[in-house]
């Protein structure tokens, strides 16, 4: 169940996400393109100098681990994986720390995450140009390759090694973004860079504070409106704000749209009753995985299952775009600026005990 309540305060969002203009000799900003998006990257530093170096180890760190991790690279240890007939075969570390943390969130959410739909993806590939809709025996023929539990990691003296089964491929588009983005966190900090904020695509993680010392602040994108369109704010600092939703990456064929996010049950893409979902979480790779994760459940399955995870922090918009569901605990820190949603708050269990989540009735807003 979720209560409606009042449309809070609007928010002006300035640049970069910030709440107000700062002065450029602060805060720092780049871009470069990897992971088939635009990385971008906001430091606060002394000198635009020290800003650069930030920049090279943030573009070093996401390049090497693209190398690592791209089902498209055919000597990453993903495609290695592929290609392995089912063998064992050496990986490296990070390989096989996001392969366990995958695994994590595929057992959390019961298979909703499996990131053995690679050849699926292939399939359809949606955010590609030769994007298809596959025939059904196509589909059916790739389905008894999809089971998560067949990733295998062990780690036998200093040395890592992986195995899947045989045919089946693995895609990280699911929790990969995430993972890169807690790694460049890492080093950034290893550096000295301990004011940060980077942006890969829908995935944004903060380390320390903006120009004023304040938290940054995270606008969630609005999904009918181009990029830097926002329907509410977050502050972050040191966590990730993680949003997936089917209005970016997809495809018109005979008039019916076909989004990247399959239904690992079906190998289709997911029947929308969600237009987006936003996690924010201090470890990126685990908000990026429960996005999909609650997008493939669906509306009321992903309200009850954050009724039964009061911990998680999201923010839910429905298919028609009228309704933002959130988490009780996001009740002080987010801001809303469109005053055309109903804005809900998700009970947790023990709070309506047991019982089922329901739409607001439309007199409910105020």
């Amino acid at each position: 169940m979720f209560n409606v309540k009042p449309l809070c305060a609007a928010l002006v969002l300035g640049a970069g996400f910030s709440a107000s203009a700062y002065a450029e000799t602060d805060v720092y900003h780049h871009a470069f393109d990897a992971l088939g998006t635009v990385v971008t990257t906001q430091f606060k530093t002394e000198s635009q100098e020290k800003a650069d170096y930030c920049e090279k180890v943030t573009e070093d760190e996401v390049n090497r681990l693209e190398l690592l991790l791209s089902a498209y690279k055919p000597d990453s240890d993903l495609s290695r994986l592929g290609a392995a007939k089912g063998e064992w075969i050496k990986i490296s570390k990070d390989t096989a720390d996001i392969l366990e943390r995958t695994k994590e969130v595929c057992a959390m959410t019961h298979g909703a995450l499996d990131p053995t739909v690679g050849t699926l993806v292939k399939l359809w590939s949606v955010d590609h140009d030769n994007h298809r809709v596959p025939s059904d025996k196509e589909i059916a023929e790739a389905l008894p390759k999809v089971d998560w539990t067949k990733i295998e990691v062990k780690k036998e003296g200093d040395q890592y090694y992986g195995k899947i089964g045989a045919g089946q491929e693995i895609t990280l588009g699911a929790t990969g973004k995430g993972f890169i983005a807690d790694k460049v966190i890492e080093k950034l900090r290893a550096a000295g860079c301990k004011d940060a904020l980077i942006s890969l695509g829908g995935n944004v993680i903060t380390s320390g504070t903006n120009y004023s010392g304040n938290p940054w602040l995270i606008g969630l994108q609005e999904p009918d409106l181009k990029r830097g369109g926002y329907f509410a704010a977050v502050p972050s600092r040191d966590e990730s704000v993680v949003t997936s939703g089917d209005y970016e990456k997809f495809f018109i064929k005979d008039g019916k749209k076909y989004h990247h996010i399959l239904d690992p049950r079906t190998g289709r893409p997911v029947p929308a009753t969600l237009s987006s979902v936003s996690i924010i979480h201090k470890n990126s790779a685990y908000a990026d995985g429960l996005c999909t994760s609650l997008f493939v459940m669906g509306w009321q399955g992903a309200i009850d299952f954050l009724r039964a995870h009061p911990e998680l922090k999201a923010v839910l918009v429905d298919e028609p775009l009228k309704t933002v569901v959130y988490t009780p605990n996001l009740d002080d820190e987010i801001k809303f600026t469109n005053e055309n949603f109903r804005i809900g708050v998700i009970e947790p269990l023990e709070a309506d005990k047991g019982q089922k989540a329901s739409e607001p009735k439309a007199g409910d807003q105020k």
